[in-house]
């Protein structure tokens, strides 16, 4: 982070410095007290469960420089404290200002599935020519795209920033923060459709993320399947300060619209030799790629990250490199070869279109082992829960008819009890329920055998990564 004042604090969040001075620098930004060091700020939330505001003495005690506080009572003879009205709203304000500091390319990536490996994707291609910074694990929310923005210093020539929305008006929120010149969205599926009730909304939601483009603004957006007509009728074009472009982008097969209107597509997508292969194509130009990722949802992933390259000045090779020497982030398809069989990990989160995207993938891999899936429930669907878990449970059995069959499919929790259901009434695969992960962890250590490929995936809130743990 490029040192700040204490002063530059109070004047980008209104605030009032209640006590310290106002000269102080600041050289981080954080609001988990356990993280403070010395020349910290400290932005303490107000939770649910607890307000993190009684941690004010401690992170003064590790050396915090100041602190943001919605309390006026605060007191210490260390450090300084500005008082703001609410804490989220000030972290959410200096980092716009924050960003204001720089003046370079911000790619935003939104989508409802496909976002971190296409985020991580596209910052190995753009590292190929630039010094990028790419979102940090998950800080891609109201509180954690802010705390991002501080990771900005002199050096960095573009960013890439994943931008997450569960509610209506998020985004608009998050493009005051981030201010991205050029955007993407991998995918609009069900996920938190709950609150958002059609994917139509969560397409207008997400496609807030083009509200400060000019004439020179780009998004890329998928076509696969029907995201080229879902996203061409309710992306809010006049929401726009210019003409925005978009660029579409996918997989030859899967792609319903003349390719005439698609920017970038993959031909060819097949697997060789334990890769996945593709030949990817832009206009004019077209280069072979190898992938060392399974899954067409990579290679989607893939075209896009490529095509952000070049929109760059990325070299054509460059791009392709980069993108075969990617590799999944744990939780997100990390493969682990452990006591004989195969454990792919892919447990940080899920929807069901990305888990009927990695049920395709688990077929790719060699060898003549068992395929087995462990799925848990996907939460925050809503009142189409039901019906949403049972078409996981019809995808299974469709891929049956088409020589892709499962050995076994393990779920946990009281949504995918749906997908049981529907197994049990509509196939003969091996299907079994359990109510917690501990009676599933002892059905899989006395069920794998070696060779045996096991896929895990459910929302982060299933904790299916306490299941591969304890299996590995």
């Amino acid at each position: 982070m490029k040192p700040i004042t204490i002063e530059e604090v109070v004047k980008a969040t209104g605030g009032k410095l209640l006590f310290g001075d106002p000269k102080a620098e600041i050289t981080g930004v954080d609001h988990d007290s356990r993280k403070i060091k010395e020349g910290f700020l400290f932005v303490p939330i107000i939770g649910a469960k607890v307000d993190a505001h009684v941690y004010i003495p401690d992170v003064f005690d590790a050396g915090a420089t100041c602190v943001l506080s919605s309390d006026d009572s605060i007191k210490s003879d260390k450090g300084a404290c500005v008082l703001v009205d609410d804490t989220v709203k000030a972290l959410q304000d200096l980092a716009a200002w924050y960003r204001s500091q720089f003046d370079i390319p911000v790619i935003g990536v939104t989508g409802s599935v496909g976002k971190t490996s296409t985020k991580e994707m596209i910052g190995e291609v753009l590292s190929k020519k630039y010094k990028t910074l790419i979102t940090y694990k998950n800080l891609n929310s109201q509180i954690g795209l802010p705390l991002m923005m501080f990771y900005l210093e002199d050096d960095v020539e573009v960013a890439v920033f994943e931008m997450g929305v569960s509610l209506f008006d998020e985004m608009d929120s998050l493009v005051d923060i981030a201010r991205p010149s050029a955007a993407v969205i991998t995918n609009i599926g069900v996920a938190h459709i709950g609150n958002f009730k059609t994917r139509e909304n969560i397409c207008s939601e997400k496609g807030r993320i083009i509200r400060e483009f000019d004439e020179k603004g780009r998004v890329f957006a998928c076509a696969n399947g029907d995201l080229y007509d879902l996203i061409r009728t309710n992306l809010p074009y006049d929401c726009c300060k210019g003409d925005c472009r978009v660029s579409f982008y996918g997989i030859e097969s899967d792609i319903k619209t003349d390719l005439a209107q698609i920017s970038s597509y993959a031909s060819d997508v097949r697997v060789e030799n334990g890769e996945e292969k593709f030949t990817y194509h832009h206009g004019d130009e077209s280069c072979e790629v190898s992938l060392g990722v399974m899954g067409e949802h990579n290679v989607t992933n893939a075209v896009v990250a490529i095509a952000v390259g070049r929109m760059l000045d990325v070299s054509l090779e460059d791009a392709a490199d980069a993108v075969h020497n990617y590799m999944p982030l744990s939780m997100r398809g990390e493969i682990h070869h452990k006591n004989g069989y195969h454990i792919i990990d892919d447990t940080y989160n899920a929807s069901p279109a990305s888990i009927r995207s990695t049920l395709r993938a688990l077929f790719s891999h060699e060898g003549n082992g068992r395929r087995i899936a462990v799925l848990g429930d996907v939460l925050e669907l809503g009142d189409m829960s039901e019906e949403l878990h049972k078409s996981i449970g019809a995808y299974i059995v469709n891929e049956a008819k088409q020589n892709r069959k499962l050995d076994a499919v393990y779920c946990v929790g009281n949504e995918s009890k749906a997908i049981v259901n529907f197994l049990k009434a509509n196939s003969d695969i091996e299907s079994k329920s359990f109510s917690d992960n501990f009676g599933l962890i002892k059905a899989l250590k006395a069920d794998l055998k070696e060779d045996d490929w096991v896929l895990l995936k459910a929302s982060r809130g299933m904790h299916l990564d306490d299941v591969v743990k304890a299996i590995v």
